[in-house]
């Protein structure tokens, strides 16, 4: 029982620490996710989808398709999120985010933070209050999600540093908790699948639901497309090795779309919106962007986050000892799946935006693979070397280092317009220039900012 309390206070301070600190990080650029909370606003209010009587800073678009714009965007970029369907104003991205946040935009509208004024008018202030208070709060509750699924494979002194590495020493410090991405929630309701699913394999926890199993990965595709790479890789997983729950879990899965289906065509008039039916991907990108997001100095996941290198290294030295093996394939198949997807989409770079953002839906399953790939090394007959530790942390400094330079200085978003990264993707190659090093060294041709 002590044990217990221990472990559930260390949780608690490790929550309130990641989100002061996530909070206090100064970085924040409302993006895609612009918008977002005055839908949830507007639905709390109005019980409506459609953004109908607001004053915007720009003219809204005309298209009558909800899908991405294609970088550079044009005039009206700041309304690049909304869109007239039917004649109403829709916000084209993922609604999943908006309808999530409900309680906590309720809650901050109580307390008196709006995303409107009396008159109408839009206020960008309000909506980056609920952004970065949101954001903070939910990677906060992921990294307390990570230590407790650690926790049933590792000690609590090893899924500590697991939990924070994850928090601190990837994108979630540099892009997750600064605003509402659609990432933020995918990664969330992905921490707790994977917390559930190990814990199915461990019996450490109460069995899986798999109502509840179903019910996570379907609001995972809600909040974000990619969504349903987890959902088809855990469902021939179930299928495989969990098969008398599968009639549950695949008839949850089934009312949630429905309900997806619905809630589309009355506010879009399609069964599945246009984003979710994006088809830009081309194969003819592969060759220049699988190297670019792996490795290019201001796109590279191994450059941003180089602990992956050890949890790789752990993973394929000591295979024959991972618990759970199957469950390492399953983590491996998304990332894969994940990766070589980010890669096929002509916008492999992700916008303006920080190192590999677009593959921070990987991140759950990542942190997956680093619990399981510790727990291999710690199953062999050897405990870790000294230059195994010293190279870990050496590792995991440089990450946590790396991240907090998107997260506390502005200098890596004003990097993305110096020489603009939409219209030149080539230059996440320069190596003389690299995203996380902006205003630490001066830019080619340049003076220090």
């Amino acid at each position: 029982m002590a044990e217990r309390f221990t472990v559930r206070r260390i949780g608690l301070w490790l929550f309130m620490v990641t989100a002061v600190v996530f909070m206090l990080s100064k970085v924040w650029v409302l993006a895609d996710s612009n918008y977002s909370m005055l839908l949830s606003e507007n639905i709390i209010r109005n019980h409506s989808t459609y953004l109908n009587g607001y004053e915007f800073p720009a003219p809204i678009q005309e298209s009558g398709r909800c899908v991405p714009p294609s970088p550079p965007l044009q005039s009206g970029f700041l309304t690049y999120q909304l869109d007239r369907v039917r004649g109403n104003v829709v916000y084209c991205y993922p609604n999943g985010t908006s309808i999530l946040s409900l309680p906590f935009v309720a809650l901050m509208n109580i307390i008196g933070v709006h995303c409107y004024s009396k008159d109408g008018r839009y206020l960008p202030l309000g909506e980056g209050i609920m952004q970065r208070i949101l954001a903070a709060l939910l990677m906060a509750g992921f990294t307390v999600v990570v230590f407790n699924t650690a926790l049933q494979m590792l000690g609590v002194g090893p899924s500590l540093i697991v939990a924070v590495g994850t928090a601190f020493g990837t994108q979630i410090w540099s892009t997750a908790s600064r605003v509402m991405w659609s990432h933020t929630w995918l990664i969330f309701l992905g921490g707790v699948a994977a917390y559930y699913l190990l814990g199915r394999e461990t019996g450490g926890t109460k069995r899986a639901h798999p109502i509840a199993l179903a019910t996570l990965l379907s609001w995972m595709y809600f909040v974000r497309p990619t969504g349903a790479i987890p959902i088809i890789c855990v469902t021939i997983y179930t299928l495989l090795f969990y098969r008398s729950g599968f009639i549950y879990y695949a008839l949850t899965g089934l009312a949630w779309f429905t309900g997806f289906v619905v809630y589309s065509w009355f506010t879009f008039g399609k069964l599945i919106p246009d984003y979710y039916l994006d088809s830009r991907i081309s194969i003819d990108s592969i060759a220049t962007a699988l190297p670019a997001i792996l490795i290019s100095p201001s796109r590279g996941l191994f450059i941003f986050v180089p602990i992956l290198i050890f949890v790789f290294y752990l993973l394929i030295r000591y295979w024959t000892t991972i618990p759970y093996p199957r469950l390492a394939i399953l983590s491996l198949s998304i990332v894969t799946i994940e990766t070589v997807l980010v890669a096929l989409w002509p916008v492999w770079w992700g916008g303006r935006s920080y190192g590999p953002r677009l593959l921070a839906d990987a991140i759950p399953w990542l942190a997956l693979l680093a619990i399981l790939g510790c727990a291999a090394r710690l199953r062999s007959a050897h405990k870790f070397s000294r230059a195994e530790v010293a190279t870990a942390l050496s590792l995991l400094a440089l990450s946590i280092a790396i991240n907090g330079r998107g997260a506390i200085s502005a200098a890596p978003v004003t990097w993305n317009v110096e020489v603009d990264i939409d219209r030149h993707p080539e230059r996440a190659w320069n190596w003389s220039n690299p995203q996380f090093m902006a205003g630490l060294i001066p830019p080619p041709g340049g003076n220090r900012p």
